[in-house]
């Protein structure tokens, strides 16, 4: 008796075809779905400028070279200052002689913001090299602006180069006085600083004042300077009928309640 047996080979066969199928278009499938995913994001991304290098960004009444500022950041750190940390960037910023006070911070989505408060050039020693000073006595550059300055020029003060560093605070003891002592005049009455051309410290330390008009020669003494300013006031609403004290070639205030003036002629 002949024994036929059938051959279920193919159906196996097919089994595994399909099995294969499947698994080609899951693994396209989820490689698809990554590709839309990625293009997704990187097209968000590039919506909201995520991946695009940060804008830095100078506020405040800055009258110095605004690119020196950005320049002096990646000199002094060796790194460009838009990748930098708000820290770090701040860290440099105060290092900059020009730079009072800063603040640093990060604006969504990208926007590096920096404040800036610079020093503001207050009086001038008349040396060479010309020596620009602020309220707090810091020595800053020759900048640009240097011409355009309307300050008093302090006289016959120390010469001496190394007093004077850049970017730190005059090492003269006499210059920070006199800027002390100017900074309470120009608290007291900002008009009268305006008006003074020259300032200089004669026989020790008696200040002298050369005022823009004519010009007209101050002298107050070594004692109660800032008093006498309100004497030498007073004495200005006095005379404002018919003269001004820039009429006067020499206004001595240096005795207690007197002062001995002399006409220009």
């Amino acid at each position: 008796m002949d024994l036929k047996i059938k051959s279920y080979f193919p159906m196996i066969k097919k089994s595994r075809n399909r099995k294969s199928i499947l698994v080609m278009f899951n693994m396209s499938l989820i490689i698809a779905s990554i590709a839309i995913i990625l293009n997704f994001s990187f097209s968000w991304a590039k919506l909201k400028n995520t991946f695009i290098e940060p804008e830095i960004i100078l506020s405040g009444s800055i009258e110095y070279d605004q690119k020196s500022y950005i320049a002096h950041v990646t000199k002094i750190t060796g790194e460009i200052a838009n990748h930098l940390h708000s820290r770090k960037i701040l860290e440099a910023l105060m290092m900059h002689p020009f730079v009072q006070a800063s603040r640093v911070s990060y604006r969504y989505p990208n926007k590096i913001i920096i404040e800036l408060k610079e020093r503001e050039a207050f009086a001038i020693i008349n040396k060479d090299p010309l020596v620009i000073l602020d309220r707090d006595c810091f020595v800053l550059p020759i900048d640009n602006n240097f011409n355009n300055y309307d300050i008093p020029i302090l006289s016959k003060f120390n010469s001496d180069n190394n007093l004077y560093p850049i970017g730190e605070k005059s090492l003269s003891v006499k210059v920070q006085e006199t800027i002390l002592w100017l900074s309470s005049l120009y608290d007291q009455d900002p008009d009268f600083y305006s008006s003074i051309s020259e300032v200089l410290l004669e026989n020790g330390n008696e200040i002298v004042l050369i005022l823009n008009e004519y010009p007209t020669k101050v002298l107050l003494g070594d004692t109660d300077t800032l008093q006498k300013i309100e004497i030498l006031k007073k004495f200005e609403q006095t005379i404002k009928e018919t003269k001004k004290i820039t009429d006067y070639a020499y206004l001595d205030i240096r005795y207690n309640n007197q002062i001995i003036a002399k006409e220009n002629k």
